[in-house]
């Protein structure tokens, strides 16, 4: 389990750092860092509050590294009572530069000057987009295989996604009645969360399901838009079983939430 350090009486507690990161994800594999197993330190001395991470490997991308540790910053200072919000790379060849960076609220850019001059906003919404349609893409294949045929699906709505995150269920209603999806309540959730991240049109009466652009999928278009999709979360379930694999190797523990 990772480590915390917590100081009586503050009015911050670490159970409350946890629940405010709770949501930062590893951009490339679509997870949240603490069920990864990446958070390893959360510390509370009255109100500053550190945060320390790690990651699989020591060469790890720096500009995935800086969004992971802006994000974790930006949760925790935003959490009431916080006076100062530290986060700390550990065991990184840029740990220096990119705790340094992240505290002092420079931007990437101005972390590496002369070096890096990367776009990280569009590159989280990039890793967004393909996070989006895993998640739509394990929606579908569970409607498909619940029975429902491929018009009903393209007719169904926003206001048709009920998410019941306690059990971990989605609720799909159609005309023939509710269809209970078990396990996908959370990442039903979290495809909720990614179109509205992307832009992508959330009123009720909005299309469920739409391509990375919004754009509705025709019936006839549903196979082969699952097909593409499909390559997405394959490429993301390697990575991911790759770095948590590599994680467990280096650290010799089992990632935990």
């Amino acid at each position: 389990m990772p480590s915390t350090t917590d100081t009586p009486d503050t009015g911050i507690t670490i159970a409350q750092v946890y629940a405010a990161i709770a949501d930062v994800l590893d951009p490339e594999l679509d997870e949240p860092l603490i069920n990864l197993g990446f958070i390893d330190h959360v510390q509370v001395d009255g109100p500053d509050v550190t945060v320390t991470f790690k990651l699989p490997t020591y060469w790890c991308a720096p500009n995935f590294a800086y969004l992971m540790a802006s994000d974790l910053r930006a949760r925790v200072r935003a959490l009431p009572g916080v006076r100062t919000a530290r986060v700390v790379l550990l065991d990184h060849h840029a740990e220096d530069e990119i705790t340094r960076g992240v505290n002092q609220d420079r931007s990437f850019p101005e972390t590496f000057p002369g070096e890096a001059n990367e776009d990280l906003e569009e590159l989280r919404r990039t890793f967004a987009r393909k996070g989006f349609l895993m998640r739509q893409e394990l929606l579908l294949r569970r409607l498909l295989k619940a029975g429902l045929h491929q018009a009903a699906i393209s007719a169904l709505r926003i206001a048709d996604l009920t998410v019941d995150e306690e059990t971990d269920t989605a609720v799909i209603t159609t005309p023939d009645g509710p269809i209970r999806l078990e396990g996908m309540g959370k990442s039903a959730r979290t495809y909720l969360r990614k179109r509205q991240m992307l832009g992508l049109p959330q009123s009720p009466n909005d299309p469920l399901f739409t391509d990375a652009a919004g754009q509705p999928i025709p019936p006839d278009s549903l196979p082969e838009f699952l097909r593409r999709s499909r390559s997405i979360r394959l490429n993301i379930a390697f990575n991911t079983a790759l770095c948590t694999g590599l994680f467990r190797t280096r650290y010799g523990q089992k990632d935990e939430g």
